[in-house]
């Protein structure tokens, strides 16, 4: 992972939280399997180590592995470290194969910056090595395509430049490309559905040609897509690794009775509302609601709404003023 935590204060993204809290409910339920705390997380910890720490108090998992390219770093990572996390000084692509992939694990491949080729190696890596009933999440910026960009800024000199969806089969390779995408895949929302359909084919692909070494099988089976923009717009893809005896255990799970995950396996839409402290604790203090009216006063309903749906994994900030 780069080192984003000299640009961004990780603790203080308040979607980027209630995507953690999300997290933790879902992961709650892998007791179906065996007891949550007897797995073992693997993440990108940073000098916040926020998902460690939540992650190790809210679900008790003792065995956290931090993997941390900024090497130089070094020291100031040590001093942040919460609890017995054991950190790995290297690039995700060397760290990875080091790891002991005996027993289930939780890896969350939590990356600031777009899909790239070196992601993808990431995840065949995880994917080559993770034991059935493991967790692999990963989530990737997804603003604009760097090959977007580049193209754009070409046509600027050159009218015959190639166009960016082309440009973006180059650099990924045309297997891996739908044949209908297009530059309108490479912004926003569509990219990061671009992107989540890019990583969730690269798990399977490589899960498949597992199955010949193993005697169940292995198949991907997601459990949730997330969207959300704290500063940039982000996407997460979460799901289970499983063989033929695992995929009978995971309907046991429940993630489907999740109240933020939708029926028909839209995005989890992160929106946070724009509300004073007054505001969010006047409506806090009628919730949960119980058939009656809600009382707002002169709240927008709007943002009402998005704190109603996300009330239970919004972060408490204590603001002191003098």
């Amino acid at each position: 992972m780069s080192a984003s935590f000299r640009k961004i204060d990780y603790s203080l993204r308040p979607a980027k939280y209630a995507e953690r809290k999300m997290l933790v409910e879902i992961l709650r339920r892998l007791a179906a399997f065996q007891p949550v705390e007897d797995y073992a997380y693997i993440g990108f910890g940073s000098v916040w180590f926020s998902d460690f720490t939540l992650f190790h108090r809210a679900l008790g998992i003792k065995e956290m592995i931090s993997i941390e390219q900024a090497s130089d770093a070094r020291v100031r990572i040590d001093a942040n470290k919460p609890f017995q996390i054991k950190i790995e000084y290297a690039k995700s692509s060397a760290a990875l194969p080091r790891i002991d992939w005996t027993g289930r694990k939780i890896i969350w491949l939590d990356y600031d910056g777009p899909l790239s080729l070196s992601m993808l190696d990431d995840v065949r890596i995880v994917s080559n090595r993770v034991a059935s009933g493991s967790v692999v999440a990963v989530s990737v910026q997804c603003m604009k395509a760097p090959e977007y960009i580049a193209a754009e800024s070409e046509k600027e000199t050159d009218e015959h430049a190639i166009g960016a969806i082309d440009r973006f089969r180059q650099v990924f390779g045309r297997q891996r490309v739908p044949q209908d995408a297009s530059d309108e895949d490479l912004v926003s929302w569509f990219y990061g559905k671009l992107s989540r359909n890019m990583l969730r084919l690269e798990i399977e692909a490589t899960l498949a040609g597992r199955d010949a070494g193993h005697a169940n099988g292995l198949r991907f089976q997601p459990i949730c897509e997330i969207e959300y923009q704290d500063d940039a717009k982000m996407t997460t893809l979460v799901g289970l690794v499983v063989d033929d005896e695992d995929a009978m255990i995971y309907p046991r799970c429940g993630f489907d009775r999740l109240d933020f995950i939708s029926d028909d396996g839209r995005p989890i839409k992160i929106d946070m509302p724009k509300l004073t402290i007054r505001e969010l604790r006047y409506i806090e203090q009628q919730l949960p609601l119980n058939g009656g009216d809600l009382s707002l006063g002169a709240i927008p309903q709007s943002d009402a709404n998005k704190f109603i749906k996300m009330y239970r994994y919004f972060p408490n900030f204590a603001v002191m003023e003098a």
